[in-house]
């Protein structure tokens, strides 16, 4: 089996057949009882400007990754981050390091629309050995369990895309995490 290519399309690409495929994808990979929401749509809280797939020799998708255009505020001044979401693959293409190709086609792609950090929530181990670190100032809004607003400190993780440090004061992402 040769390696799939990695596909990138606008969200607003996605066709009917697509929805579905992925939706199937995501409700396989993700399954806590939130994540149920895979079941409808294609996101979680709103939908990505882009996708990045990789598909089987029938067109299926088998590893996936959303993109959201976003901005983080710190101390007044706003700077763009792309917000990475529904990172997944089928269990039965795992260990093939599709994640880590797509990551690499997804930060040429920031660099090259002048983004200088990828923000992402996931698992330091899994994302680790792609350059993403993890950071304990970044805040965002949230809702509490009755659905009021609240101001919340996310365990993210952030991977400079230039010779950029990360910020060292509260970095504020306006919205929910995507």
């Amino acid at each position: 089996m040769s390696t799939p290519s990695i596909e990138y399309l606008p969200d607003a690409a996605v066709d009917s057949l697509l929805d579905e495929n992925l939706r199937k994808l995501l409700c396989l990979c993700f399954t806590k009882p939130g994540d149920a929401v895979f079941k409808q749509r294609r996101y979680f809280h709103e939908p990505p400007g882009h996708r990045w797939l990789m598909r089987d020799d029938t067109g299926m998708a088998i590893a996936h990754i959303a993109v959201h255009e976003k901005y983080v505020v710190v101390e007044g001044k706003k700077y763009p981050i792309g917000g990475i979401a529904e990172v997944c693959v089928h269990p039965d293409h795992r260990g093939h390091g599709y994640v880590k190709q797509i990551l690499a086609a997804i930060e040429v792609w920031l660099i090259s629309h002048r983004v200088e950090y990828a923000v992402l929530f996931g698992n330091p181990k899994i994302y680790g050995s792609s350059g993403y670190q993890p950071v304990t100032n970044l805040f965002h809004d949230a809702e509490d369990g009755a659905g009021k607003p609240r101001f919340a400190s996310v365990k993210a993780m952030i991977k400079p895309l230039t010779n950029r440090k990360w910020f060292t004061p509260e970095v504020y992402l306006p919205g929910l995490a995507f």
